[in-house]
């Protein structure tokens, strides 16, 4: 570097071959290492937020802890066994648990609410006991036999 005096008496050098070169590329380097600071920033809030949404929405009411039990029997299990159920093919005992099941989990029943609409199925109606229905069978029973001579 040569220094030079100008008319103000001020020092001036002059720079070497590169020299402003290599500082718009120290610059260029700083902004971009900045950039990514705040990118990385950004996303760190972003997924701080997402956990928190996550967790709230995990808080809120309706659906049963994974494998609810009511009525002696697993929500898993009902939903195994839906199709079955809401076509009326499955054995007595098993239908029954079901039923006690359905009287306590809405998530249960809203599940084979849509099934029955899937399948292009009647609405249900209450789920019968085994007293009702054994009622209806009774009752079935003695009306064919008045009807038929």
């Amino acid at each position: 570097m040569t220094t030079t005096k100008t008319s103000d008496q001020s020092e001036w050098t002059d720079c070497q071959g590169g020299e402003i070169s290599g500082m718009a590329r120290r610059l260029k380097a700083q902004r971009a290492i900045s950039r990514r600071k705040q990118i990385m920033q950004s996303l760190s809030i972003a997924a701080g937020l997402l956990v928190m949404v996550g967790v709230g929405w995990m808080m809120l009411p309706g659906d049963p802890p994974a494998g609810g039990n009511h009525g002696g029997i697993a929500c898993s299990e009902v939903v195994k066994n839906g199709k079955q159920y809401v076509l009326h093919q499955l054995d007595p005992e098993l239908a029954e648990r079901i039923n006690a099941h359905l009287g306590k989990c809405e998530n249960c029943q809203r599940k084979l609410t849509m099934l029955r609409q899937r399948l292009g199925l009647r609405p249900a109606t209450k789920p019968k006991t085994e007293s009702e229905e054994q009622a209806v069978v009774a009752t079935s029973a003695t009306i064919a036999a008045i009807m038929l001579p």
